[in-house]
């Protein structure tokens, strides 16, 4: 019975059960292991005789609230036709490992759903080796990226600490995984990674990503047949940024006359109008009354997001040019530098309506490495740190409520 629940709860085999010892929270099997098949290493002789013993204690996966441990007896082993000896590989054990494979399983099974602090406290086993046997498992898992299948990809920034230092990360967007990450957001950061997609990613079609200069110029340089999209996103936020620095101009010559109808308007106009309760709406239609380049900027604004709703390439061109005449011809400086910077990259703007493709996912995925490092309080092993960003989207633990 005990060699069966080792099985069936370990997949531990060819061990005889000896005794099982029970204490208040840990169980300890003392087994002998038996292999059914241990042929000489050196000549492929299938008799041999016993050369001495040595005992190996491991941790295994726990039966219930209790922890368990296997005291493996291993007999050295002589082989009787070219007389080399050898010691028998455990096949539920690793070399030189206090554990075993399944207890290496379990704690990776965890690490799904809680941080490496939770989990051990959880087993009782200290904080190194959490780590330890995640990060061997996500080097053997994450090692080689498929490059081959990918049609779509998001590359994107974030912070990785205080001050300016950034990490690139490149997405699947159609699998929401992520299959590179990189110090850095220059093009000497990111070229090798684009070189290895010109050789593996035979089928990438496009690249979504923001307005930074480095991510188009090595994409456009080394990947001739991929589309660069500028992303929906960082278009409405280039925008945003405008209308906000006219705010800012508008309140100062609102101050030197000694009015304060802008004062606090900040989030009404930067937030879409049918997301507005019916108070705020009427709120910002009457600061819209009284200030006709903030009312102009805000009518702008609203009308871009229209852009993305166009059926084909060829509207979408017409109305762009319009909205960029509009804002060239406008009078207001932001607009007209808005409009410029839009008209440089029209092309890549309009590489939309042949994809249909957004970062979406990316700001997504920014949002739950946030969280990660929060509830990590951040990461010493950068190596271990991109590990963690390749398995991000099969984690699903989150303590904040």
């Amino acid at each position: 019975m005990s060699a069966s629940l080792l099985y069936h709860t370990n997949q531990i085999t060819d061990v005889q059960v000896k005794n099982v010892e029970y204490f208040h929270e840990i169980i300890v099997f003392h087994v002998l292991y038996e292999p059914s098949k241990a042929p000489c290493p050196c000549c492929g002789w299938n008799e041999s005789t016993s050369k001495g013993v040595k005992r190996r204690k491991l941790r295994m996966a726990p039966l219930g609230n209790k922890a368990a441990f296997l005291l493996v007896e291993i007999h050295r082993l002589k082989c009787v036709n070219c007389s080399f000896i050898w010691w028998p590989t455990l096949p539920f054990a690793r070399i030189k490992k206090r554990h075993t494979v399944s207890f290496e399983l379990y704690v990776i099974e965890l690490m799904r759903f809680a941080t490496i602090e939770h989990v051990a406290k959880f087993l009782g086993v200290s904080w190194s080796l959490v780590k330890k046997i995640h990060k061997v498992y996500l080097q053997r898992e994450y090692k080689d990226p498929d490059l081959k299948s990918i049609q779509y990809l998001g590359v994107d920034e974030f912070s990785i600490s205080k001050g300016h230092e950034y990490m690139t990360i490149f997405i699947n967007l159609e699998t929401g995984e992520i299959i590179h990450a990189v110090e850095g957001k220059s093009i000497e950061s990111v070229t090798p990674f684009i070189l290895q997609l010109k050789e593996k990613a035979i089928q990438l079609k496009a690249i979504a990503m923001d307005m930074n200069a480095a991510y188009a110029s090595a994409t456009k340089k080394h990947l001739t047949n991929v589309d660069v999209v500028f992303d929906r996103f960082h278009i409405v936020a280039l925008l945003n940024t405008a209308i906000d620095e006219i705010r800012r101009d508008q309140q100062a010559k609102c101050n030197a006359v000694g009015l304060k109808a802008i004062k606090g308007m900040r989030f009404l106009l930067l937030s879409n109008y049918e997301k507005l309760n019916p108070k705020k709406q009427s709120s910002l239609a009457c600061l819209l009354e009284v200030n006709k380049p903030i009312a102009l900027a805000h009518a702008m604004k609203e009308q871009i997001r229209l852009f993305w709703t166009k059926p084909s390439v060829k509207e979408g061109a017409q109305f762009l040019c319009w909205w960029i005449m509009d804002a060239v011809e406008s009078g207001i400086r932001e607009l007209e530098k808005t409009g410029r910077t839009l008209l440089r990259h029209g092309n890549d703007i309009l590489n939309y309506f042949k994809h249909r493709i957004t970062n979406g996912k990316t700001e997504g995925i920014n949002n739950k490495i946030k969280t990660m490092k929060r509830q990590a309080y951040g990461f010493r092993d950068i190596d271990y740190f991109k590990l963690r960003l390749y398995s991000l989207h099969k984690t699903g633990y989150s303590f904040a409520r």
